[in-house]
């Protein structure tokens, strides 16, 4: 396993920086301005070369459910859309809810019962997709409001990726490995002082992975009523308390 995350390692090096080299200048530039530290005009793709890797290796070894690379493919492609023309906020949530709604239908009235840490708590099906609603679109967001400092999105995900790579189940750690390897291939070239950024095409990705990961850490798990949230809200209690933080400055 390991001899396969550093070949996928290599390959995410190897092809960000051939793909940087031939359409670094030319593709979805972000310009400097008032709000923005970059001095010169950069190429937002690293999301466009990362992701579809991620999703081929996935695809290819079979470790990542149907409904996950579906809203995976749809989620690239709404911030690939926006790195270039900059689309609305309203038509960015259409599609995200879209995203969500169809992830309830495939799980609906699977789970009724939320577990943190001692707590039990029995939901409706009507409650637990609200609840599932507000988890999702706030999360999936959350990674693009970081997305700010060289390395900062793409760091804490790759911290998060590793954690996670160690618990779960087999497919579960494998993804997580994988979506390591890629992001690490990315850094390289993100690091200080940064030659390209991930753009919405990456941060939308790995905001989604993250609001979707308590179902995809027991999508192959049987019979299950419940979801144990107490890991994945330790581990975006950051993404939390930061997207609270710039609603509030925003404000």
């Amino acid at each position: 396993m390991i001899s396969s995350i550093t070949l996928i390692f290599s390959l995410s090096i190897i092809i960000t920086w051939i793909v940087y080299k031939t359409i670094g200048m030319s593709y979805a530039l972000d310009f400097p301005d008032y709000r923005k530290k970059h001095k010169n005009s950069t190429p937002q793709i690293g999301g466009i070369i990362f992701v579809p890797i991620f999703i081929l290796i996935c695809f290819l070894n079979n470790i990542a459910p149907a409904w996950y690379l579906i809203c995976a493919l749809c989620t690239l492609a709404l911030g690939a859309i926006d790195d270039i023309y900059s689309i609305s906020w309203k038509l960015k949530l259409l599609v995200q809810l879209l995203i969500a709604f169809y992830i309830s239908y495939n799980f609906w009235g699977q789970y009724d019962t939320i577990i943190f840490y001692n707590l039990s708590i029995s939901f409706s099906e009507y409650s637990i997709f609200i609840l599932f609603i507000i988890w999702f679109i706030g999360i999936y967001n959350a990674v693009n409001l970081i997305d700010g400092l060289d390395g900062l999105a793409g760091g804490v995900v790759c911290i998060s990726t590793i954690w996670l790579s160690l618990i779960g189940l087999f497919e579960f750690s494998q993804i997580n490995l994988v979506l390591t390897a890629v992001i690490l291939g990315f850094l390289i070239l993100n690091q200080r002082p940064a030659r390209l950024f991930m753009g919405d095409a990456g941060s939308l990705f790995l905001g989604f992975h993250f609001a979707a990961m308590p179902l995809l850490s027991v999508n192959s798990t049987q019979n299950l009523s419940y979801l144990n949230m107490t890991p994945f809200i330790i581990l975006v209690s950051y993404l939390i308390a930061d997207t609270t933080r710039v609603f509030f400055t925003r404000i």
